[in-house]
């Protein structure tokens, strides 16, 4: 058996929800995913958060993420503005790209103790008025982070 596979069986998580690209330029990547693929309409909510951790430490950092929806996944753009945050570490290092795929569940509490359990760190998080999300590094593993989310429902 897989390791993914053995993970995602241990974490017992649902089915992918949300595919999550990191861009430079949100103007640019929504005219390119809209007119060149078709994709959208998108849509840019104005999320915050309350709280913001990365690898463990408290950050104010900023990010902008626009919504699409593919069915029964929700693609995600987001372009980092403050920092630090993993999306630009991202960039930094791979570039744009598919940087995570999420996970909608209602236990994240849970999810996260047992991902502590497994060795596996959370390295960027944060908390909302409506909403939780924790990502894994699990890119040693897969090559991609896994992103917990806990909310009311996707944005598209």
């Amino acid at each position: 058996m897989k390791v993914n596979q053995q993970i995602r069986e241990k974490l017992n998580l649902p089915d992918i929800s949300q595919v999550g690209i990191v861009v430079r330029n949100m103007d640019n990547a929504i005219e390119y995913y809209e007119k060149v693929l078709g994709l959208g309409p998108f849509v840019r909510p104005k999320i915050s958060y309350a709280e913001k951790f990365y690898y463990g430490k408290p950050v104010d950092s900023l990010w902008i993420m626009g919504f699409c929806s593919l069915g029964l996944v929700e693609l995600e753009l987001i372009q980092p503005i403050t920092g630090p945050t993993i999306y630009h570490d991202f960039l930094k290092e791979k570039g744009e790209g598919i940087h995570h795929l999420g996970f909608d569940l209602k236990n994240i509490d849970e999810k996260i103790s047992l991902c502590k359990k497994m060795g596996i760190q959370v390295i960027q998080s944060g908390k909302g008025l409506t909403s939780r999300f924790a990502y894994l590094d699990t890119t040693k593993i897969g090559g991609v982070i896994f992103e917990l989310i806990q909310r009311r429902g996707r944005r598209v």
